[in-house]
């Protein structure tokens, strides 16, 4: 058979060809998934997390100079920044530039120290930033004449200065004079015009003072209707709405690092004497101590997740969260993942609809709810 030139070339043109054709493999590299998921939308400072609180549809963050709002779910109040997140920094007085200067604050209302003098507290309303709003002073020198000055013992990074309840009634701690020794408060009702949540804040302030045989430094908290104030080293007190004071615990070895309600009983975590946790039925009116809790609950606060009670430890190099439940008077913990989360240091937890939302030192975390108790 008489093969052509012609022929002859083409054949070693396909062979050519085939032997140059290869099959380009596609390298996607694929980033690592965590369990816990950063929110993009904070920047610089505003990762710096304070604590978080909330109402039925928004997230509001008190940052480091900064009021931040996540607003995930419909039916938020709008304001005057709509969107996913917002946040603001008024440049004349910004808020505390201080991880541990946790101010008053609730879903309608937050407090903040103006001027140098800390003589005045300013009360806005929380779903509103300014200027699009009229909030009021809370003027300390018109209240008493011989105060010093609005007082925050920071006996703990996790008390506020103050506390402000579910009805919007607030209580702050002042100091009068070096040698004086009594507790003073100042109670304050705050209340928007219905219908009107930018304000005009209106404000409605009395004191109230409770000796002491020394000075000591002391923490208030809101626990629905009532505060209650600990006294570190000498007794619990517990304030009502209306300004009635009632001692509740006095024995002197009490420090109370954190509360927690749960089912109706009132926990109250102690790191002082007995190591332990004071219990409570009746809303705070009579205790019951229980000892032997882990060291690490008195570096932890608690959060209700769901139906169950999660807490989050504080200052540890890596710190966990863990589900809480108790078998008679013994504690039983459940390690939860933490992975994403850089291990920085944890500020607050919070739920959200079907969210789990974890603030930190450098930036906001959230998880799904359906994921969330997954074991470590």
């Amino acid at each position: 058979m008489r093969i052509t030139i012609e022929k002859v070339l083409s054949a070693i043109s396909l062979l050519t060809t085939v032997a140059c054709t290869k099959e380009v493999e596609r390298v996607v590299v694929q980033e690592k998934a965590y369990s816990w998921a950063e929110v993009k939308q904070l920047a610089g400072s505003q990762k710096n997390i304070v604590q978080i609180t909330q109402d039925e549809a928004s997230l509001y963050l008190q940052q480091l100079g900064y009021l931040g709002r996540l607003m995930p779910l419909p039916g938020a109040t709008q304001p005057n920044r709509p969107g996913y997140y917002s946040a603001v920094r008024q440049p004349l007085q910004p808020l505390p530039y201080d991880l541990t200067n946790r101010i008053p604050m609730n879903g309608r209302f937050y407090l903040k120290p103006v001027g140098e003098d800390n003589m005045t507290l300013r009360a806005f309303p929380t779903t509103h930033i300014p200027p699009d709003n009229l909030p009021a002073d809370i003027s300390l020198r018109r209240l008493d004449p011989t105060a010093v000055r609005f007082v925050n013992n920071r006996a703990s990074p996790y008390f506020a200065l103050g506390a402000i309840t579910t009805n919007n009634i607030s209580l702050v701690g002042y100091s009068v004079a070096p040698s004086d020794q009594a507790l003073h408060f100042v109670l304050s009702r705050l209340s928007l015009e219905s219908g009107v949540p930018t304000g005009p804040v209106t404000v409605s302030s009395r004191t109230l003072t409770i000796p002491l045989p020394q000075a000591l430094p002391y923490t208030i908290v809101a626990v629905d209707d009532y505060f209650l104030v600990n006294v570190i080293s000498y007794g619990l007190y517990k304030i009502s709405e209306s300004g009635q004071v009632q001692q509740v615990l006095t024995l002197p070895n009490t420090a109370i690092t954190s509360f927690y309600k749960h089912k109706g009983v009132l926990y109250a975590i102690n790191n002082s004497g007995q190591r332990g946790v004071f219990t409570s039925s009746d809303d705070a009116q009579t205790w019951q101590l229980r000892t032997g809790i882990p060291d690490y609950f008195v570096l932890s606060t608690f959060h209700a997740v769901g139906d169950s009670i999660v807490g989050i430890t504080h200052g540890i190099d890596n710190n966990s969260l863990y589900t809480l439940r108790w078998q008679g008077n013994t504690p039983r913990v459940r390690e939860l993942k933490n992975d994403g989360l850089n291990q920085a240091d944890f500020t607050d937890l919070a739920q959200l609809g079907d969210t789990v939302y974890l603030s930190t030192t450098s930036g906001l975390f959230k998880r799904p709810l359906s994921a969330f108790f997954e074991n470590r």
